[in-house]
């Protein structure tokens, strides 16, 4: 005697439902027998393979038409190398690699059953992602993204999984090596700040520049869509680094730390920097007059960040900053540089803090839903149970 098989597109309780009214299950079984046949039909359900070809098997990762990626050599390059994670894509992509290890753990949910469905889909448009590299083109990350991708969704393309490890391996040893010189400047940012005191003062014959680079624990203007604070911490273990004093973050330097002639400072206020200037140098003369007649009258500063962290208060997306990993010059200004190149670094910031949420979010609402499908099975079971305890005290009086 056929017993019925749980539907693709039947839920858990439609298909006990259906099961418990079958003709020839209930001319077959008592109500106890058959609910227990029906629920142990489903769980061997879930365990079913599913070719996609075969649509009465159920969805699930193990029926896939392409094989799953290693996802703990996936879950390392994303802890390890973080530059790389983010050459591979948009939300979609994080939320897919999040989705991957819940459907791993097991969960069926209704998003994790379209998930698989949408996996199927994209593996078959991107599969020949990553081909360039069949030949002599060398991994960067400007084109690795195909393959980044790949990972993510926790499929195997046309390179095949060592294929796709070689790549990374090799993109890994270039950022190890610091062979990817493009990418301190990519994530240098600049800021400016208008400075009531800058001073200039004599030492002997040597005229010295004093100002502040940075001023901590206040807020920016609009910098393009949000705001930011330099946290008080932020220049740690920075101040011996290799640092110039220029005009507009630009030409000869006119003072640098590792001659003496440029001095850093913390204190309360923010990043203080002393420039004694050489009085032969024509540049350095020019500065002493235009910071003598307020032409000049704001500083700046040129740095990458290593922390930083977002908020949002009042309607407004809040950066603060809290570790500088480089610093590279402070300067005298002639204009501000709140720009939209200035700012891009932290708009990739803001995107990335952005995309995190959204995952927090869709986390919260599979959560939910796994609560809820619990919630559901148990309520089904429990109305089963309560119809057959009415059977059997009908039956018995």
């Amino acid at each position: 005697m056929p017993i019925p098989t749980k539907n693709i597109d039947e839920t858990n309780e439609e298909f006990i439902e259906r099961c418990m009214a079958d003709d020839t299950m209930v001319e077959e079984y008592e109500d106890d027998q058959r609910l227990a046949i029906c629920s142990l039909q489903l769980e061997e359900e879930r365990d079913t393979n599913f070719p996609t070809k075969d649509e009465h098997k159920k969805v699930s990762l193990k029926n896939s038409n392409y094989p799953q990626f290693d996802y703990d050599y996936a879950l390392k390059l994303k802890e390890d190398y973080p530059s790389i994670w983010k050459a591979g894509g948009n939300i979609r992509g994080n939320d897919a690699f999040m989705l991957w290890g819940r459907a791993r753990d097991g969960q069926e949910t209704e998003a994790i059953t379209e998930w698989i469905k949408e996996r199927e889909a994209w593996i078959a448009r991107h599969y020949e992602d990553g081909k360039q590299f069949k030949g002599d083109k060398e991994p960067n990350l400007s084109n690795v993204g195909g393959v980044v991708a790949q990972i993510k969704w926790g499929v195997i393309g046309t390179l095949g999984e060592s294929g796709i490890k070689e790549v990374i391996s090799e993109l890994k040893k270039k950022i190890d090596n610091k062979e990817d010189k493009f990418i301190d400047m990519k994530n240098k940012e600049i800021r400016t700040i208008d400075v009531q005191d800058l001073e200039l003062r004599m030492d002997g014959d040597n005229p010295v520049v004093v100002g502040y680079g940075a001023v901590f624990n206040s807020m920016s203007n609009d910098l393009g869509g949000f705001r930011e604070y330099i946290g008080s911490e932020a220049f740690e273990g920075r101040l011996e680094d290799d640092v110039r004093f220029l005009i507009n973050h630009d030409g000869m330097p006119l003072a640098r730390t590792t001659n003496g002639t440029l001095r850093l400072s913390v204190d309360e206020r923010g990043l203080k920097y002393e420039a004694k200037l050489n009085p032969n140098v024509s540049t350095s003369r020019d500065l002493m007059e235009l910071l003598k007649d307020g032409t000049i009258n704001q500083s700046s500063f040129a740095f990458i960040v290593e922390d930083d962290s977002w908020e949002m208060k009042d309607g407004i997306n809040v950066r603060t900053i809290n570790k500088v990993s480089r610093l590279y010059d402070v300067s005298a200004v002639t204009y501000p540089a709140y720009n939209e190149a200035s700012s891009s670094v932290a708009l990739r910031s803001m995107e990335e803090w952005q995309e995190k949420e959204e995952a927090k979010k869709l986390e919260e609402s599979l959560d939910a839903e796994k609560l809820e499908g619990i919630k559901e099975e148990e309520d089904l079971k429990q109305r089963s149970l309560n119809e057959m305890r009415l059977k059997i005290l009908k039956n018995k009086y």
